[in-house]
């Protein structure tokens, strides 16, 4: 190109966020001078990607929360419409999040602007056909999971596999010993682990049904100690909303917090 490149990768919940991150420092190692535009997180933002709009806003799910924000993400999809052309976009990167990226895809095409899809949405698990929206508002699309090719391919898109991003994720997993010393926990009896969800809306729905099922498994089972994943970036007090008071510790890409004896 006769000029660094201009690139716009839209992420909007936490895992977009991680794989977008990890996308935009490997094009800052081909392109350093690249310029990054976008939707993402704090990943995002650290690996230089300047954001339009953070995960707090984008990570609505459900007919309801989606439509109480409406006027939210049709003021976003206007920015990025306009951002596409007045920065003179060379290729968007949409990051799974369908909802809104299908139709970024469809307009950016329109503009001829090239369009590389990172993480396809699941249509093979479900409304396949979007599948025929990717042949259709799409140069490329780079699959995370090998059978999505051929799947893909059969609706008329460019499809490659390009490996699971988790692969690449190093992470150090400590001892079970050493966690629950570090966490205050008993290493000789049982470990429940919750994982109640990445997004605010998913903890103030279902915390509190794993809540319950936590304290029948307590009571069948006395001694088990109950432990809850927190996703990066949110806060605390999501999960005193559902009257858990945990003490929070830092764990590698999560926030693990000890549950209290209920």
């Amino acid at each position: 190109m006769k000029r660094d490149p201009v690139i716009l990768l839209l992420a909007g919940e936490p895992s977009g966020d991680l794989h977008g991150a990890a996308l935009a420092r490997a094009l800052r190692d081909k392109w350093p001078s690249a310029r990054l535009l976008g939707l993402g997180g704090e990943r995002m933002a650290a690996a230089g990607v300047e954001c339009m709009a953070g995960l707090e806003e984008l990570a609505v799910m459900g007919f309801v929360e989606v439509f109480r924000h409406l006027d939210f993400f049709w003021r976003l999809m206007h920015r990025v419409r306009d951002a596409m052309h007045r920065h003179a976009v060379d290729l968007v990167i949409p990051i799974d999040y369908p909802g809104f990226n299908l139709r970024v895809a469809r307009h950016a095409r329109a503009a001829g602007i090239r369009v590389l899809y990172y993480i396809a949405p699941q249509v093979w698990a479900w409304r396949p056909s979007r599948a025929r929206r990717l042949a259709r508002d799409t140069d490329h699309v780079a699959v995370i999971l090998p059978f999505e090719v051929s799947f893909l391919r059969k609706a008329g898109a460019r499809a490659t596999f390009v490996g699971h991003p988790l692969l690449e994720v190093e992470q150090r997993v400590p001892a079970r010993t050493d966690y629950c010393r570090a966490h205050g926990l008993d290493p000789d009896r049982p470990l429940l682990a919750l994982f109640p969800g990445s997004r605010r809306q998913e903890l103030d729905r279902h915390l509190g049904l794993f809540e319950a099922t936590a304290r029948r498994l307590e009571e069948a089972r006395p001694g088990l100690q109950t432990v809850v994943a927190r996703a990066p970036g949110l806060p605390p007090l999501t999960t005193e909303s559902v009257a858990l008071s945990c003490r929070s510790t830092t764990g590698g890409a999560c926030c693990i917090m000890p549950a209290p004896q209920w």
